[in-house]
């Protein structure tokens, strides 16, 4: 099979969607209503075909190894992101197929080696997303502690750049380091994708950008609002430009849609404050350090809502036209490209096809 030229990533389109969370239980939010994503086979590939049919550029799975210590509901079961993106890349054809990767789990040697098996099965359509820090219940399971947040991205540089001489490199690397120390690393057969598949990392401080804007082909921001998202992309281009570079902006939202936009809030109003996971938003929100300094109960109720209704992404709510709407100011803000999630995400992505997806053509903005 010819590999297409262009990366699914690097195409024309002025406004790149993807998919993002299908490999967990509930995607992005917290609630138990009926007809959410799961972590199975079946309830994935459907949500898989339908963005691929609509030529996504990215599906972007979760690294998640446990659920919130404290909050035995927050185990949610979700798939391992390597052997999802080798079995989601084996079906599709148009999408570029993430596996995201914590850095402090996940031995640069091992990352390099499934990645490049993953891009041949996807015929060059493999993308890497670094993670360099996480929920420290999480990484601690391992019986590693988690780095210092000072020293998260200098031992990501060196990951990073393990992995990408493996990529590239004939022969054997060598690498001494603070963080690693390889002796004879070898790899074979190489990424089909030359000179190697693109990454992404969503690094937020100041560090984070830095690390983003050198070493990574894309960066992944938190929505706020328009002007903010705004003010992050271009702190984030000029970073990169500093450096000699062209980078990538994407960012998420969930879409919650309704014949009338009343019908969209009534819907979020039921899974949100009827059947959401408020105990679980409360345990979330400790476990990453919100709450400290102490917050007004009433703010404090605000993340906690954010959480339950689609994981703290952009909310894209109400009719079609008016998501259509909030799609084109999230493009004109900057950003290249949005991953989207849904509450019902296989019959929400359905109707996106259906009702949105014919519309952003229509408009140009696909």
């Amino acid at each position: 099979m010819t590999q297409p030229e262009v990366h699914p990533l690097f195409n024309d389109r002025k406004l790149k969607l993807g998919t993002f969370c299908t490999n967990i239980q509930g995607g992005t939010i917290m609630s138990s209503i009926e007809g959410q994503a799961t972590a199975a086979w079946e309830s994935t590939l459907p949500i898989a075909l339908l963005a691929d049919e609509m030529e996504f550029e990215a599906q972007v799975p979760v690294g998640r190894w446990r659920g919130v210590a404290g909050n035995p509901e927050d185990g949610r079961p979700s798939m391992e992101v390597f052997t999802w993106a080798a079995a989601v890349g084996a079906v599709t054809k148009n999408s570029s197929i993430f596996a995201t990767s914590h850095i402090s789990v996940m031995h640069p040697i091992v990352a390099a080696k499934q990645g490049a098996a993953i891009d041949d099965i996807t015929n060059g359509r493999f993308a890497l997303n670094v993670v360099c820090g996480w929920q420290q219940e999480e990484m601690e399971m391992f019986g590693t502690p988690m780095l210092a947040k000072q020293d998260r991205y200098a031992c990501a540089a060196e990951w990073l750049e393990i992995v990408k001489r493996l990529w590239t490199e004939e022969g054997l690397v060598d690498f001494k380091g603070r963080f690693y120390n390889i002796k004879e690393g070898y790899l074979q057969p190489k990424p089909t994708r030359r000179p190697h598949p693109p990454v992404m990392n969503a690094g937020t401080s100041e560090e984070g950008k830095h690390f983003a804007a050198k070493h990574c082909d894309m960066a992944f921001i938190p929505p706020t609002t328009f002007e903010e998202i705004r003010q992050q992309v271009d702190s984030y281009r000029a970073i990169a430009r500093d450096y000699g570079r062209e980078i990538q902006i994407w960012s998420y939202a969930y879409i919650v849609q309704g014949d009338t936009e009343d019908d969209a809030k009534s819907f979020y109003n039921h899974y949100v404050h009827d059947l959401g996971d408020w105990k679980g938003a409360a345990a979330r929100v400790k476990s990453i350090g919100l709450s400290a300094p102490p917050m007004s109960e009433e703010a404090l109720r605000g993340v906690m809502e954010r959480f339950i209704a689609g994981g703290t992404g952009y909310p894209l709510i109400g009719t079609k036209d008016q998501i259509v709407d909030g799609l084109r100011q999230l493009s004109a803000a900057g950003l290249d490209g949005i991953l989207l999630t849904w509450p019902r995400f296989h019959d929400g992505i359905a109707r996106f096809r259906d009702e949105i997806h014919p519309l952003l053509l229509q408009q140009g903005l696909r």
